[in-house]
């Protein structure tokens, strides 16, 4: 399973990776014998095995009994409000899971919570490794809204809160035009930012170059986020026909982040307690919109709203869980692999760099035991996940696969 003709050298090993079949992400149908090469941290080929260039430096690694695919990436992750320390714990998880990149709200505490950033800063440079990378948003509320973050009300304070956000590092601007479910007075029928406030808010973070994330559950907040033009809805749960409509002719990307109100993540909750009330009713209605709009074109990324409740949830496993709640709600194998791969990517405009198996592209690479366009499920099962690569590194092997990268570089991190 491991041979290598020549040492490694530099930072970044070389490795010929022969797989039984390659799910590309990019909703092109999957190749079979396939191979990989990868050559400093970025993909060189990706296709047929017998049309692999040659490379005498590379480590070969004998995937021939995997599915190999791009990483999976978490679109809607509240895992660095936990603090630093636990989102390392979480996000080593996450990449044991195949998740090799994490998108991430920082709004524990009121204002500009500073403890995502820098542990963005230190995955992407290399000095925190054996962790999936992060993306990081900050929030931006009213006065008595839903999540926590820098609070602001009116046009102009809001344009100042999100130019506060820009200047302390965010990838992208989180806020709500809805009450959430564990809301007080109203939960998601709640509305929260005004038409003018909302517009506001995603004019300033466009002129920026930052993406805007809205949490939206139900009308009228629906219709003033795609209104002000914003670029992702998380939720939807009482999405209608009439925003449907209008995200399919604007593109705005839904996450529907279904793992929130799964039979599973209900049960965490008390019998006849409020919230999973609100949970249950939503859930069907939540499901019926997805395929509804999937069927109307509108682009579907995939977001788990994780880690998920302690008693409920293992470390890791929500975006996993998502997927397969994907799929079960009626998308198709394919359509939620790339949802969960490249529609993510794009949907962060990152698909430049990660998201798909294709040349010139950063390694982000899961090597799977078991088909997902088969059986989605096997990727709940963390025991499948034989390799995941990040930027060309193997940062997770399981035990059966850790003797083959025992030297050099790669000692420390399998």
């Amino acid at each position: 399973m491991y041979s290598s003709s020549a040492s490694q050298t530099g930072p970044f090993p070389r490795y010929l990776i022969r797989a039984r079949r390659l799910i590309p992400g990019t909703g092109a149908a999957a190749i079979e014998s396939a191979a990989l090469l990868v050559q400093d941290g970025r993909i060189r080929f990706a296709g047929p095995a017998a049309q692999a260039p040659a490379d005498p430096h590379a480590i070969e690694v004998d995937a021939s009994a995997l599915t190999v695919m791009p990483g999976l990436i978490d679109g809607h992750s509240g895992l660095v409000n936990w603090g630093a320390l636990p989102a390392v714990s979480l996000l080593r998880a996450y990449l044991q899971h195949g998740v090799t990149t994490a998108v991430a709200f920082d709004g524990h505490r009121p204002g500009a919570n500073a403890e995502g950033i820098p542990l963005r800063d230190a995955i992407e440079q290399g000095k925190l490794r054996g962790c999936a990378r992060l993306v990081v948003g900050k929030v931006v509320k009213c006065t008595h809204g839903h999540n926590e973050g820098r609070i602001a009300d009116g046009p102009w304070e809001i344009r100042r809160a999100v130019r506060e956000m820009v200047q302390a590092g965010a990838d992208f601007i989180k806020t709500a035009a809805t009450g959430g479910f564990w809301c007080k007075n109203g939960g998601i029928h709640r509305p929260n930012y005004t038409q003018e406030e909302l517009s506001a808010l995603v004019d300033e973070a466009h002129s920026w170059g930052l993406r805007v994330g809205v949490n939206a559950h139900t009308q009228p907040g629906l219709g003033r986020a795609i209104e002000a033009g914003a670029d992702i809805i998380y939720h939807g749960c009482l999405i209608d026909p009439s925003a449907i409509e209008r995200m399919a002719a604007r593109s705005t990307w839904f996450i529907p982040a279904l793992r929130v109100t799964s039979t599973r993540n209900v049960a965490t909750w008390p019998e006849g307690s409020e919230i999973r009330a609100r949970l249950e009713a939503a859930a069907g209605p939540q499901r019926t919109g997805l395929r509804a709009a999937v069927r109307a074109g509108v682009p579907i990324a995939m977001g788990s709203a994780g880690p998920g409740a302690v008693n409920g949830w293992l470390p890791g496993a929500a975006p996993v869980f998502e997927l397969g709640e994907m799929v079960e709600s009626g998308l198709t194998s394919p359509v939620a692999i790339r949802a969960a791969t490249l529609g993510t990517a794009g949907a962060y405009r990152i698909d430049h760099r990660v998201g798909s198996l294709e040349a010139g592209k950063e390694a982000d690479i899961l090597c799977l035991r078991g088909d997902p366009l088969d059986d989605p499920t096997v990727l709940r099962d963390q025991r499948r996940v034989a390799l995941v690569f990040q930027k060309g590194r193997v940062e997770y092997a399981h035990p059966e696969y850790r003797d083959y990268f025992s030297g050099g570089d790669e000692s420390s991190r399998v």
